[in-house]
């Protein structure tokens, strides 16, 4: 009798594990709110007798996981280029300009990517002359921000990695 009550636990197990494997992966991801983040930051700093330039780009990326409860809507908020330790503000608010339509929708499991671009001279304007020389820092600049998440309360925080600009 506990023979085959052994046997009958090992088949059980044997089956429950051949149902998982045919069931394919697990869903590990985590991301029930939308996990941003910033990537291929790059800056050009010129500096002329008016002041000092700086043309800008990056891509938010945006991730939403599976286990989401459905799709996000999200809102940006703002962005900045701050030193490397990132205690320092450079330039607040960064005026960037995107093509894509805001807020955006992200869906359950999928990933959306806007890319954003800066252009002071664009804009009629320029930067003090002094904001060239932390911009140019050897320690390196990022870019920061704050995006809404729908699915979320408050802001949610971004930084790219630690960059260089490409400076005069």
């Amino acid at each position: 009798m506990k023979a085959r009550a052994r046997r009958s636990a090992a088949t059980t197990l044997a089956a429950a594990a051949l149902a998982v494997m045919a069931s394919g992966c697990i869903n590990t991801d985590a991301a029930v709110f939308v996990e941003p983040s910033i990537a291929a930051p790059e800056a050009t700093v010129s500096s002329n007798a008016l002041g000092t330039g700086l043309t800008a780009s990056f891509a938010l990326e945006l991730h939403l996981s599976a286990r989401a409860s459905g799709p996000s809507r999200v809102a940006v908020r703002t962005f900045a280029i701050t030193s490397a330790d990132q205690k320092t503000s450079i330039v607040e608010p960064l005026p960037v300009e995107t093509t894509a339509a805001l807020p955006v929708e992200v869906a359950p499991d999928s990933d959306v990517t806007v890319a954003f671009n800066v252009d002071t001279g664009a804009q009629g304007g320029t930067l003090p002359a002094e904001v060239a020389a932390a911009l140019c820092a050897p320690e390196g600049i990022r870019i920061t921000g704050a995006i809404e998440d729908s699915l979320e309360d408050g802001a949610t925080p971004v930084a790219s990695a630690v960059f260089h600009a490409v400076c005069p």
